[in-house]
This record gives C-alpha cells, sequence and structure tokens, in this order.
C-alpha cells in the first residue's frame, strides 16, 4: 500500500497568515523540551452537535471542515490580491514519525496530533503550547506495521479530545488539561491498527481500523462518547455460512485477509448516516489468495451505516475482484446538487437512466484508486452516474445500476505473466483528500498520472506480512509526461471543467476557500522563505490560474486549513491558513 521508509524526518507544524501590519516577523521552529509544564486551556467553550453540523467559520472543528467531508472554507480574507504577503507566524517540531494530520482548530486553540500518539494543545495564534499527551506504547519492535503511527485526524466533542492510537484503542482526553479521561481496549493485538481516525456524533464515536499485514480481516466500531464503551462491532469479511461467504471464491475464512476501512469517514446529520468504505485483500492476485472469479463481498463497498446502532442501511461494491490494491476506503462527500449527469462527458462510464434528474442529496466523490468518480443517493444509495478521471484498464464496464465488471484481461491470473496495470498501488487517487465548493458546486480532486508492470512473486510463499505479494515497476501512461494532477469536476454534470499536471506527484490534500483559491500540495523545505513560496506555484484560482508554487524536495503530505484567531487574539486581526507539513523520504 505504500512504499518503503528510507529516510524519516523530523515534521513541523506551521502557520502563516496575512497581518493587518504587513510586517510579521518569521521564527525559526523550536524544540519543546520533554518536560514542559502542563497550562489549563483557558475559556473553553464545548462542542455541541449544533456546533458541528455547522461550523463558525473561524473554526475549524472537524477533519475536512464539516461533517460532508468538504475541506472548504467559507473565509475570504485571503485572496488573489493578497495572497503573496502570506508570512510565516510561528513554527514548532512535531513529534518524529510517519505524519499526515490535520489541525483542529476551536476559539484559537489548536488540536494537534502528532506520531506516536503524542496529543497536544496550542495558542493557534502564538505557537505556545497548553498541554501535552504522550500515550504509553509497546516498544516500536513490537508493532508488525506502522499505519498506526500516522494520524490523519483527531476528533474534539464536547469537553472531550477523542483519537484512535497505535495499538488500537479510543481515548478521551480532557480538552482543557490534556488528561486522560478514559479508554477502550478494542483488541485484536498490534495487528489492528488506525490512521484516519474517528469521527463523533450524537453522542457516539466511529471508527475504522487497518489491518494492512494481518492473517485476517478488520471491522468498524461504535463507542460512547461518555466512557468509550463499545455498543457495537461490525466485521467486513464474511464468515462461513454468511450472506456473501459464496462469494470469496471457495477460499477458507482464515485465508481471507487484510480488509478494514481505512480511510476517511463522513457524515450526513439530516438522515443520520455515517459514510465508509472498505478496502481490499490480499495477495493481490486471486490465484495465489484462492479467490479465482469471486467478488469477495465486504472489500472495495460504501457503506451507509446508523452510528447509534451500526445497521447497514445501503451498500455499493466499487470494485469487485479487486487484483490491483485499489482500495475503496477514500472519502465521498455529501452534497445536496442538481443531478444531471451528461452521459457524453469525457470519460462518462455510466449513468442510471431511470434516475430522477433534478435536486437531491448525494454522495459525491472518488472512492478508490481507480480514480473513477462516482455518485449516489445518500439516503437510498441509487446510482447516479461514474466517470473516469485518470487512465484506467481495471474496469470494463459499468451498467446503468452501478454493477461493476472487471478487465478480464488486467486480472492476475498468471503468476508467471506481467501485467501493465493502470493506475498504480499508490492510485490514481489516494488518500489526500479533494475539496468542494458549494458556491460553484464544483470538486477538486488530487490525481496521479502513473501505470505499472506488475508480477506476482512466486519466489516465496505468499504470507500477510507480504501484503499483495508482487514486483511492480512504474511506467507513465501512453501519451503522459507528468505525474502530478488535479481535475475540477462538475458534481452536477459530471464534466471535467478543467485538469492540471504537473511533474511530482500531488499526494496531499486540497483546500477550497471562498475567495476562489484552491490550495494544493506544496513543501517548503526548498523555499527561501514563506513569502517567497507564496509567489512560486501551487496555489490556484479556481478557474484555474496558477498563483504561486512551493517547490518540493520529497514527497510528502500537507493538510491546510483556514482559520480566524480574533475570537482569542482579537487585536492581532490576522487570519490564518495553517499547514502540517511533512519532510518524509521515500524508497
Amino acid at each position: 500500500m505504500r512504499y518503503l521508509i528510507r529516510e524519516l524526518l523530523l515534521s513541523t507544524a506551521l502557520l502563516c497568515a496575512i497581518s493587518a501590519r504587513g510586517d510579521a516577523q518569521a521564527q525559526a521552529p523550536t524544540q519543546e523540551p520533554p518536560a514542559a509544564p502542563q497550562k489549563t486551556v483557558p475559556n473553553f467553550v464545548p462542542v455541541t452537535d449544533a456546533m458541528l453540523r455547522a461550523p463558525k467559520p473561524e473554526d475549524w472543528l472537524l477533519y475536512r471542515g464539516n461533517y460532508q467531508g468538504w475541506g472548504y472554507s467559507p473565509l475570504e480574507q485571503i485572496n488573489r490580491a493578497n495572497v503573496k504577503n502570506l508570512q510565516l507566524v510561528w513554527s514548532r517540531m512535531m513529534a518524529p514519525g510517519l505524519n499526515e494530520i490535520t489541525p483542529i482548530v476551536h476559539d484559537g486553540v489548536m488540536y494537534l496530533g502528532n506520531p506516536g500518539d503524542v496529543i497536544q494543545a496550542i495558542d493557534a495564534g502564538t505557537g505556545d503550547l497548553f498541554w501535552e499527551y504522550r500515550h504509553p506504547l509497546p516498544p516500536r519492535e513490537q508493532f508488525p506495521a506502522v499505519h498506526g503511527q500516522r494520524k490523519r485526524s483527531i476528533s474534539l466533542y464536547g469537553d472531550k479530545v477523542i483519537f484512535a492510537t497505535w495499538n488500537n484503542f479510543i481515548v478521551g482526553l480532557d480538552a482543557r488539561t490534556g488528561r486522560r479521561a478514559w479508554q477502550s481496549n478494542r483488541g485484536g493485538n498490534l495487528f489492528v491498527q488506525n490512521s484516519s481516525g474517528p469521527i463523533v456524533m450524537n453522542g457516539t464515536v466511529v471508527a475504522g481500523s487497518t489491518c494492512q499485514v494481518a492473517g485476517f480481516g478488520c471491522y468498524v466500531t461504535g463507542h460512547n462518547v461518555t466512557d468509550g464503551e463499545e455498543v457495537w462491532r461490525k466485521e467486513l469479511i464474511p464468515r462461513a455460512g454468511q450472506p456473501g461467504d459464496e462469494t470469496w471464491g471457495g477460499a477458507p475464512f482464515e485465508k481471507r485477509w487484510m480488509t478494514g476501512v481505512w480511510g476517511l469517514l463522513t457524515y450526513d446529520p439530516d438522515l443520520d448516516l455515517v459514510y465508509y468504505g472498505s478496502s481490499g485483500a490480499g495477495p493481490a492476485s486471486e490465484v495465489q489468495r484462492g479467490t479465482t472469479g469471486g467478488t469477495m463481498a465486504g472489500t472495495n463497498t460504501r457503506f451507509a451505516v446508523k452510528p447509534r446502532t451500526g445497521e447497514v442501511v445501503w451498500k455499493h461494491q466499487t470494485l469487485p475482484r479487486d487484483n490491483w490494491d485499489q482500495e475503496c476506503t477514500f472519502e465521498m462527500m455529501v452534497i445536496n446538487t442538481p443531478v444531471n449527469p451528461d452521459a457524453n462527458a469525457a470519460g462518462m462510464l455510466a449513468t442510471n437512466p431511470d434516475a430522477r434528474r433534478g435536486q437531491r442529496k448525494t454522495l459525491t466523490g472518488i472512492p478508490c484508486k481507480t480514480g473513477i468518480a462516482w455518485s449516489f443517493d445518500a439516503a437510498t444509495g441509487e446510482f447516479l452516474w461514474a466517470k473516469q478521471t485518470v487512465e484506467q484498464n481495471l474496469i470494463a464496464r459499468i451498467d446503468g445500476k452501478g454493477l461493476v465488471s472487471v478487465n478480464e484481461a488486467s486480472v492476475i491470473s498468471d503468476v508467471n505473466k506481467t501485467y501493465r496495470i493502470c493506475p498504480t498501488f499508490t492510485g490514481g487517487k489516494d488518500w489526500p483528500m479533494g475539496a468542494y465548493n458549494p458556491r460553484t458546486n464544483i470538486m477538486f480532486m488530487p490525481l496521479s498520472n502513473a501505470c505499472i508492470d506488475e508480477t506476482a512473486r512466486t519466489d516465496r510463499e505468499a504470507k500477510p506480512e507480504f501484503v499483495y505479494n508482487t514486483t511492480n515497476v512504474g511506467r507513465f501512461p501512453t501519451g503522459k509526461d507528468k505525474v502530478g494532477r488535479i481535475d475540477a469536476i462538475s458534481v452536477e454534470t459530471g464534466k471535467t471543467v478543467w485538469s492540471w499536471e504537473t511533474r511530482v506527484a500531488n499526494y496531499s490534500p486540497l483546500l477550497a476557500t471562498g475567495s476562489g483559491l484552491l490550495f494544493g500540495p506544496g513543501h517548503l523545505a526548498d523555499a527561501p522563505s514563506l513569502a517567497d513560496c507564496w509567489r512560486r506555484h501551487h496555489l490556484f484560482d479556481q478557474w484555474p490560474a496558477i498563483h504561486c508554487h512551493c517547490r518540493r524536495r520529497r514527497r510528502g503530505g500537507w493538510n491546510p486549513v483556514q482559520h480566524d484567531t480574533r475570537g482569542r487574539h482579537g487585536q492581532r486581526q490576522q487570519r490564518h491558513l495553517c499547514v502540517r507539513a511533512a519532510a518524509i523520504g521515500y524508497s
């Protein structure tokens, strides 16, 4: 699922701002001493369900800004005219390790997850530390995988900071002091981990899990927010005799490995449905895993679930017979939109001829590494349309009801043969999240133009620790010489409004703003100053001129959010774009 790590540097939390005075001075990153004094967050206001349903524009209360997963800030203070004046206000070193976090900001306080289950409350205006919590973990060498070391999100609900740990606990901290209030052990030994964090609504915590090197499948759990007690659990892989068992090609239950839910969860408060997607199975070749011809129920499926009970209201498998690690676990956004798909739009694979046109609430996005955009009715799961973005040769067709037929020529049925596969194991789209602007009804997606030559390994026994058990060599798709790409797609019609490409991979989330800007991936390591960085590239007018660019030496993730700290620092009148920048080297 990931490249092997060769080099790992410290991460840095950065804050940049447009100052009212325009003369803010950049400060060098500082390392907090190990025994920094703990402080209480002053005047803390508990986060209510009403606040989460309609977040204040100056806060960033949820992973993607709202339950629906839009990655959108309505703030307009950073605009085309003044974005060139962005400057570094403060920075601080983060704990070492894999890092893909999005900070949560509430009333001028930033709650920040660090690698290795270090949680911090930080003054978002100054970078000063209020408190830090370090979760006790087993020695590093006891963990069979590092997926849970990283964090993509933590949650803030009531007076608690809630997160999932590397060793598979759900933990609730007092948001004022950082003291642990409760913890719930989900079990499953150290093979069960979590990388994308929980989502909380109406007093219920819902969290997925990843079993990437496990000889079994994973699950999703629901917990009481008051004490962490587990109230429901849903396994993804059917057991013998259960519905869907017959779709696993005769493979015994103990040979059904790895399927989990490690992508972003979204939620619709009106329908009271939480949405998540599952991953595939290992090894990659269906011959080696013993599932020849089996569609593998539970894998690569979008679920709509009642958060209090775990009841599955609807589900739809977006990729059967996955032989290519295409993991359909990524976010899908809840969007109220007119539905008028254009059957003649470039890349359109299918539209539902029976679907009602006009306004409705949809679940729309790119859930899989295939790079195919899907749209469903959010309430019922009715298929609306599906559209290809990047080159792919895995899906042959999708019918008018959304039923997928794979391309038999790409199925890894001969373990002695090399197959040209598009896209790669890191996907036409991977976990980096897209963004949606409700003013234009356009979604923006970070994509990759890449293929591989995939060969099953026959020189060893296929085991869980070998994951997909393949050898892969990267290739460009025909006619392409740039890997990175961003597409702007109409949510109403499925048409691509514009597409932009760059030589480097766009392996980071996007942020759309009310001022019409789109913040894209960038790494600040090579920029002489942040102000210089903003003048270069990778900030977009959403129609689609490029305004500025950050040069990047290494591929890494960043998660931009926008907030306003005037509530706590009214005299400063600063609007901030907060970025978690991780300097990570991959081999």
